[in-house]
């Protein structure tokens, strides 16, 4: 068995603004971490760095529908993270020119201590929470350094 999580959230932005936060350096570096390489380009890989962590953290970048979904998977060894696979879906918001962002990341191990677990989802809920401020305002605040 496996653990996943999943966020939900309207922005009042489009889904093109939204899938170029998330599948440029520029993008990524304005609400997850300045410590970022990345292309936006399907069969890439994408690498962040975190103060604190053991080792950057790398995806690969598998998928890139413009408006509509992102999906990496980890191919590297960051802990608990091995074959877990992110989802960013976007969809037709309430409002006309608004987007509904749902996040995904599958896979986690039930191993996994359930602090640790919580943690993650802790600190998804504030990245996505920077990426709705970035699309709704062009402010850049990453979540982490």
């Amino acid at each position: 068995m496996t653990r996943d999580i999943l966020l939900a959230v309207e922005m009042e932005a489009d889904p093109a603004a939204i899938t170029d936060a998330l599948t440029t350096k520029e993008g990524l570096s304005s609400f997850w971490t300045p410590d970022v390489v990345a292309e936006p380009e399907a069969g890439t890989e994408a690498r962040f760095g975190f103060a604190g962590a053991p080792v950057p953290l790398v995806l690969r970048v598998d998928r890139i529908d413009p408006g509509r979904e992102v999906v990496w998977t980890e191919p590297r060894n960051f802990p608990n993270w091995d074959d877990t696979t992110i989802t960013w879906s976007l969809g037709d918001g309430a409002e006309p020119g608004s987007t509904k962002v749902l996040f995904k990341q599958i896979g986690f191990p039930d191993a996994q201590a359930e602090w640790e677990f919580a943690s993650v989802a802790y600190v998804w809920a504030t990245v996505l929470e920077r990426l709705k401020l970035l699309a709704e305002t062009g402010r850049a605040e990453p979540a982490l350094g």
